[in-house]
């Protein structure tokens, strides 16, 4: 399993339609999920530390912005991203731009996006199991956005990406709720910012291979 998202700005890179079947750009986004440390945090099972089950992340919006100055923002409304999921979730939108120059997340628990099993008013929510077996739940309603900006002013490149949330990231160091009564939810939602990178899926199997561990941006706060 994995948690990000894969932003194909080759349609036939993502799986779709050849380009001259369709009427512009067709962009491709599927959830996935990384773990860089899974001694840290997993996917799954506990590989002596924490094993992660379920992630989900409540949205208000997504937007692709273009390069162009004169063009418009693509903007997705509410969506909650359940990120283990399977099949993992998956955006296809089509678009007049060749060449995307941002990417920002919208992160806010909104009711359009309520799933089962999430406690009403979350905006993100993990639960799991700890090294021991002991299952936990960590939770927060915070709203702020994530903007993912390539170096330069640069284009993403017509290749596909991945956007990773890394667990191992995310969740490193937080004490879990038998030790957090009197903590607010505050490090775990600052620390997905943490975990947020965008990656060049160079060879667009949706998968965070070896070779293609080096982000071309990384979150950083939009507001």
């Amino acid at each position: 399993m994995r948690v990000g998202f894969c932003f194909a700005l080759s349609s036939a890179a993502c799986g779709g339609p050849e380009l001259g079947d369709i009427v512009g750009n067709e962009v491709n986004l599927t959830m996935t999920a990384v773990a860089s440390a899974p001694e840290v945090a997993a996917i799954g099972e506990s590989q002596g530390g924490l094993g992660v089950s379920r992630a989900y992340v409540s949205t208000s919006s997504l937007s692709l912005m273009p390069c162009a100055e004169n063009a418009s923002s693509l903007t997705l409304g509410a969506r909650g991203y359940d990120l283990l999921q399977e099949p993992s979730p998956n955006e296809r939108v089509t678009t007049a731009s060749w060449q995307l120059c941002g990417l920002r997340l919208d992160v806010d628990p909104v009711s359009e996006s309520a799933v089962d099993g999430v406690p009403k008013g979350s905006s993100l929510y993990v639960e799991g199991q700890d090294a021991a077996g002991a299952t936990f739940t960590l939770a927060s309603e915070r709203s702020w956005a994530l903007l993912f900006t390539p170096d330069e002013a640069a284009s993403f490149g017509e290749q596909p990406l991945l956007l990773g949330f890394d667990v191992s990231l995310w969740l490193a160091g937080l004490p879990l709720p038998a030790k957090q009564a009197e903590m607010s939810g505050k490090p775990f939602a600052d620390q997905l910012q943490e975990s947020a990178a965008l990656y060049v899926d160079s060879n667009g199997n949706r998968v965070l291979d070896d070779d293609e561990k080096t982000p071309v941006a990384r979150a950083r706060a939009a507001r």
